[in-house]
């Protein structure tokens, strides 16, 4: 009995861990990150916004955006300026297991372009897809903020 009761449990956490977001779903540098692609809802629990800071230094950026990440309830899991690059995952909120965030940047002659791009766990769960839109908007507002523009 113990035996079945143990391999129910493997399998059902082994199911419930498959879905949650993690950090391999980003990409792993701002210049592996397309800030060409659509934006808004662009998969299964997955959201992206860009936007573009004029006058803004790469430091400023990416000190905004690691403010930005906590004021939105995201643990800073990884920030690396090599990679332009500014991660956070937020726990288990009322529709997910775990959503993850990476904020990316990159100079461009008018500015320093940003890219929020939010993932959350890809589990069906009992309602569906229902990862909240509002992260990218909420993480980008903040960062505004910090920013002044």
């Amino acid at each position: 009995m113990f035996k079945r009761i143990s391999k129910v449990f493997l399998i059902a956490t082994t199911v419930a861990l498959s879905g949650c977001a993690s950090q391999s779903m980003l990409p792993p540098s701002s210049s592996e990150a397309d800030f060409s692609a659509p934006e808004g809802k662009v998969g299964w629990s997955s959201y992206r916004e860009t936007a573009l800071f004029r006058n803004a230094s790469e430091e400023h950026v990416y000190d905004a955006a690691k403010l930005a990440l906590g004021e939105t309830g995201f643990a800073l899991r990884s920030a690396d300026r090599s990679a332009r690059r500014v991660t956070g995952e937020h726990g288990i909120t009322l529709h997910d297991w775990n959503v993850i965030a990476g904020i990316y940047y990159k100079p461009t002659p008018a500015g320093i372009h940003v890219l929020v791009q939010v993932e959350g766990s890809k589990d069906t769960g009992f309602s569906g897809d229902v990862t909240g839109d509002g992260w990218t908007g909420k993480i980008m507002s903040r960062m505004r903020q910090h920013i002044g523009r």
